[in-house]
């Protein structure tokens, strides 16, 4: 045997030993038998010991904010997770905060396309950490580094959900945070129905006053003169929900009313990653001159210039936790019509945005994220009309747009949330 093995057999008690041995009946059958069943049982310990150093490192204490802070996140990745890990790491920043980041794409497995501009902590930092990961990848991470960057920080989650009750797997998830952000009312109100009574849940909704306001530019995107209307949304965030289909047929319903025409752009993120999903929704619009797909990868820079190219922002989702496309709209001073429910609904203002009726319905028909609960299914009627008003009528389009910049959301206010950030982190 190997001299571990060996430490190991001679720690078993002398009967277990003796065992071992009548149970092979020959000397060689038994050090066989012997080092398969020591090499099973060093297997155990081994992950018991490696069970014990998580639960050690990730054992709250409650310990005061205190600088750095790092953001672990998919700062890397085209996506709505990505960028409000982002925009996160910007709004500390600007509040004068040491900041560190962490870049977990690669490790779900989604493209790195964007540099990571924050240093990642060094070897004796601790502070805090805020994960802007959900609890599925968050206890899969922790499990799989063994909570190391948890041991000795304080730990804040930055949880968005869609819905308005959390799963309850989620729970266990509550054990590994001091506290939870998330980015609407509506997503801490879902979380608080399951969080324990010692995590406090709190929303801090996205800086958005730090985004770039660019200029139009159709010839970047080879868009046409007239009037456009942007809908964009990310597969992997499921088709269901995002309900492009039915921002589809709103649309053509509102091309009939209005007197003027109109192109839709349809900006879709992860094609590549549904095919079957994006093929049939490149069928339901084939030949169609009104609409036109766009599956180009943007930066959020590109992505800020396509909306700014735009008249109008249609969303007919059945659920947001934030809605970044929607508040990005509105920090361009564009009108946008979109569903009146969840977390939109907090900084779509009637003086700059339509919110479109809705009627909550089951959720049905997404079993992979979305397994129960409810959610809106907008009227598609009342969002043609409005949307073909504003079509057809220019004056009242300009002043939904000059409104924007009244809207006194939290998102949208650099004071307002520099102040709400000082409070929820005082560091010391």
């Amino acid at each position: 045997m190997t001299s571990p093995l060996m430490a190991l057999w001679r720690s078993l008690p002398a009967p277990l030993r003796r065992s071992a041995h009548l149970a092979k009946g020959a000397p060689r059958a038994a050090v066989i038998g012997a080092r398969e069943w020591l090499e099973a049982y060093a297997k155990v310990r081994a992950e018991r010991a490696r069970e014990a150093r998580t639960l050690r490192r990730t054992r709250r204490r409650n310990l005061r904010a205190a600088g750095p802070v790092t953001v672990v996140g998919f700062h890397g990745a085209v996506h709505g997770l990505g960028e409000g890990a982002r925009m996160l790491t910007r709004g500390l920043a600007d509040a004068g905060l040491p900041v560190r980041a962490v870049d977990l794409s690669a490790y779900v497995g989604m493209p790195v396309n964007l540099p990571v501009t924050a240093p990642p902590p060094g070897p004796r930092e601790r502070g805090v950490l805020i994960s802007h990961i959900n609890p599925p990848e968050l206890l899969r991470w922790t499990r799989e580094t063994e909570g190391r960057l948890l041991a000795g920080r304080r730990h804040i989650g930055y949880w968005a959900w869609e819905l308005e009750d959390a799963p309850a797997d989620w729970a266990p998830a509550f054990d590994l945070v001091d506290e939870v952000w998330t980015p609407s009312a509506f997503a801490a109100d879902a979380l608080r129905k399951i969080a324990p009574p010692r995590v406090k849940v709190t929303p801090l909704p996205y800086p958005l006053y730090l985004n770039p306001r660019p200029g139009a530019d159709r010839a970047r995107f080879d868009l046409p003169d007239g009037l456009i209307v942007l809908m964009a949304f990310d597969l992997r965030s499921t088709a269901q929900r995002k309900n492009p289909y039915g921002a589809l047929r709103a649309f053509r319903k509102a091309a009939s009313q209005a007197h003027r025409s109109a192109l839709l752009v349809c900006k879709v993120v992860g094609a590549d990653l549904y095919p079957e999903t994006f093929a049939a929704l490149a069928a339901d619009v084939a030949g169609d001159q009104s609409i036109r797909l766009m599956t180009e990868s943007l930066s959020a820079a590109d992505m800020a210039t396509l909306t700014a190219s735009c008249d109008i922002v249609l969303s007919l989702h059945r659920s947001e936790g934030y809605g970044l496309l929607l508040a990005e709209a509105i920090w361009l001073g564009k009108p946008t019509v979109a569903t009146g429910w969840s977390a939109n609904a907090e900084f779509m203002d009637p003086a700059s945005s339509q919110a479109v009726d809705y009627a909550l319905i089951p959720v049905e028909g997404d079993g992979a994220i979305y397994q129960s609960g409810r959610w809106a299914a907008a009227d598609e009627d009342d969002a043609a009309r409005k949307l073909a008003r504003l079509i057809d009528d220019a004056p009242w389009r300009e002043e939904l747009a000059a409104a924007t910049s009244r809207n006194g959301h939290l998102s949208f206010d650099r004071a307002a949330w520099l102040d709400s950030l000082r409070r929820l982190l005082p560091l010391r």
